[in-house]
This record gives structure tokens, sequence and C-alpha cells, in this order.
């Protein structure tokens, strides 16, 4: 049917192209490309509406496509929830958004209702896929109801479960299902202890401030396996005497007293009867934003950010302002270096001159 079309792909090099040429060319095939995944997402939606006792979507899916079943499945609900959400599809269509914005509209449509998830289109259009993803987790969480809210969470509480093998060389696998609050509080824990791991094997500066010999130096995911079996295997410690853990390394919830909503950093919302459960245990922090600046700002006296501008920046930003990152993986930037006069403040978040950083 389109051996036309795949002949002149075919027949297309890009050997001889100009550096702008070559941005245009791949526009052109960026447009192209989404063209037809819209129209192959209307197809697999239109195979469930037959009825004809063939194949569903998924299984025709996998079989032309030669994905995996999980992977089939997401793809046929996305194609789907597509059907009912006009705008978001013609974005598609037209190639001003992606594949990956759909899953996060698709997950608003079900939360809120599909009318109101299709307006997320022009925030869409507006920004790459990963900072979409936590702004439509955060409309999401401020327009769905309490209702909806406490049964997500109560269901995910009745699906946890881990479980654990040996396989066949000896290595111990260990794999665990949480709901959001509780995976919440474990990643909290171990990216804090994973972050000292990190600076016991020299930090930023790897080798050169580290005590291990070259063969004992440790990889990311090697941290994150010793830092989960030092929780783990650690006595409880229930002094008072314990110094306040990092801001990026704590569990921070963002109470809008508007329409009385909280969610995490990435959007999430929070039930009500978590909140209860947390009670006076939490350290509650009260930020208010005003055009004027904040009155959080030391001068170029100290170089690092202080715990009261740490907690600031994560109320207002939320994570890295570039590529969406949770705090935990950033550092409170100098818009200029402190070596060069910068001062060591938090900045008017409508101030051009000093846009908000929050990475690393």
């Amino acid at each position: 049917m389109f051996g036309a079309e795949h002949l002149r792909l075919s027949e297309l090099s890009p050997a001889g192209y100009t550096r702008p040429e070559l941005v245009m060319l791949l526009a052109e095939l960026h447009a192209l490309e989404s063209h037809v995944t819209e129209r192959r997402l209307a197809c697999l939606a239109a195979i469930d509406l037959l009825n004809d006792a063939g194949p569903d979507a998924v299984t025709v899916g996998r079989n032309i496509t030669r994905r995996s079943t999980r992977d089939a499945k997401k793809t046929a609900a996305v194609a789907s929830a597509l059907a009912s959400l006009p705008a978001t599809a013609n974005a598609l269509t037209r190639g001003e958004i992606s594949i990956e914005h759909l899953p996060a509209v698709v997950d608003a449509a079900k939360r809120v209702s599909p009318d109101a998830a299709d307006g997320l289109v022009n925030n869409a259009v507006a920004m790459p896929a990963d900072l979409f993803a936590k702004t439509a987790r955060e409309w999401a969480a401020r327009h769905e109801t309490v209702e909806t809210i406490e049964t997500r969470h109560a269901k995910q509480r009745a699906e946890r479960q881990t479980q654990w093998w040996i396989a066949a060389d000896g290595m111990t696998h260990l794999h665990s299902v949480l709901d959001a609050i509780t995976g919440k509080q474990i990643i909290t824990a171990l990216e804090q202890r994973v972050d000292q791991l990190w600076r016991e094997d020299g930090g930023r500066d790897g080798s050169a401030n580290s005590s291990r010999a070259p063969a004992q130096r440790r990889s990311r995911a090697q941290r994150r396996t010793d830092a989960l079996v030092q929780l783990l295997t650690a006595n409880t410690d229930s002094g008072n005497n314990r110094a306040k853990p990092h801001p990026k390394h704590m569990v921070i919830m963002h109470h809008h007293l508007k329409d009385g909503t909280t969610q995490f950093n990435n959007g999430t919302a929070v039930p009500e009867s978590v909140l209860t459960e947390i009670g006076p245990n939490a350290e509650v922090v009260g930020i208010v934003f005003g055009t004027n600046g904040q009155p959080l700002h030391l001068g170029q006296s100290v170089r690092l950010a202080s715990r009261a501008q740490w907690i600031a920046h994560i109320a207002r930003d939320r994570g890295c302002t570039r590529c969406g990152a949770e705090p935990s993986r950033g550092n409170a930037h100098h818009i200029q270096h402190h070596r060069h006069g910068g001062p060591t403040n938090t900045n008017t978040p409508t101030d051009p001159q000093t846009p908000r950083r929050l990475g690393r």
C-alpha cells in the first residue's frame, strides 16, 4: 500500500547535506513519523472495535512489531484512549508532540476525564515529555476527587508484594511492588544513603578523593545495592539527637491551602489518610511566594545554599528546572559562580536575569 513511500525513504541519503539541511530533514522525518504513529494507533483501536472474534489489538500489535506482551498492552491501551482525545491526536499528527507524551495524557484522562485531559495538549506542545509528565500528574492530582485518591491508594496498598528467590548461579533476586507513598519513603531513604556512599567514594572528584583501591570502587548500581543492604541490616536508631537530613533527601509533600490538595514533587497525589497518619511527626514549613523576591539571601558570606534555601528551592521548582529530575539528584547552582562574585541568594522566579536552577 505504501510501496512508493518506502522506496522514497530508502533512496534518501543524508550524505552531502549541510547542517541546516540535515536539521530540516530531521524535522520533516519527525513530522512524518508522528503522523504514521497516530494512524498506527488509530488502526490498533479500530481492531478492538471489530467484534469479529479475531485476535485483539494486543496480539496483533505484538505479532507485527515483535514487541513484548507488556509493551504491546501499553500501546493498545494508549491507542484505545487516544480515540477520545482528539486534540491530543491532532497534535501528534502534526508532530507537535511525541508518543512519549501520550501515557501522561491517558493517565490524566483516566483519573479525571478525557475531555478535561485533552485540554493539556497545549502544555504538552510546550515542553519535553519528561517535564510534561510531571505537569500532567500535578494537574490530575488537583482535579481528581478525594474519593478517587483514597481508592487508588487503598488499591495500591492491597496489591503490595515482595518476592525473593535464589537463581541457579547463586545470586539472590529481590523484587518489590509498593504503593506510591511507601515507595517514596523507601526511595528517599535509599537516595540519602546512596549519596553518602557516593561521597565516601570520592564524590564529584571520583577516585582522587577516594580511600578505596581501584578494584573496590563502586558503580552507581553497586552503591544502590550496598545502601539497601545497610538500611535493611542496620540497627534501629531511636535516639533523638540525630541531625536532620538534608532537604533533598526528605519525603517532601506540597500542601496547597487554596484547594486543600497535597502532592509529592513529581505530582503524585497524597491521600488525606496518609496526612493523618503522619500527624505531628512531620516537619511543617510554610512558604509564601511573592513577586518581589524572597528573604532568603546569604550574599557572598557563604558558598553553599542553606537548609532554608534548599526547602524554598524544592518547594518552588520541585526538582531540576531543565530536565525534571528529583531534588535528590541535583545541586543548588549559582547563576553567577561564587568565585566570580555571585551571591548565594534564592532568586526571584520572575527575574529573567537570574533564572532558577536546581540541577547537578
